[in-house]
């Protein structure tokens, strides 16, 4: 389980990161949005599999536990974002407020990314 969760996690970083900054630098398309789908829905996996293996072993980081779900609620607003802006047929304010807000949600996740990472080397040593 631990090892399922390890990879979802790390298909999230790189279908996110690669829909975050492909949008940035390419403006935001009907493709991005199956690669943040799809980074969504492995952070998603990731983070329940995790969850059920922390559960298993007594492993309860409640700092990562709040910082993982705000970051996987950052990664469903953006998504949610990202769909609008594309249904709206990328809207200029739409589109602006997208990338405004892009790179703090993207940040954020990041550090709940790999403090999950520094709190499972913790407990694996």
């Amino acid at each position: 389980m631990l090892l399922q969760a390890v990879i979802c996690m790390n298909l999230a970083l790189i279908f996110y990161t690669w829909a975050v900054f492909s949008a940035r630098k390419h403006g935001l398309h009907r493709m991005h949005l199956l690669i943040f789908g799809t980074g969504l829905v492995s952070d998603y996996l990731g983070t329940h599999l995790m969850l059920l293996y922390g559960l298993a072993n007594g492993i309860d980081p409640k700092w990562h536990t709040v910082t993982g779900i705000a970051s996987l609620s950052g990664m469903g607003f953006h998504f949610l974002l990202a769909l609008l802006a594309t249904l709206m047929h990328r809207t200029e304010a739409v589109n602006r407020l997208f990338h405004r807000v892009s790179l703090t949600i993207y940040y954020c996740w990041l550090v709940a990314f790999f403090s999950g990472a520094f709190a499972g080397m913790g407990h694996a040593f």
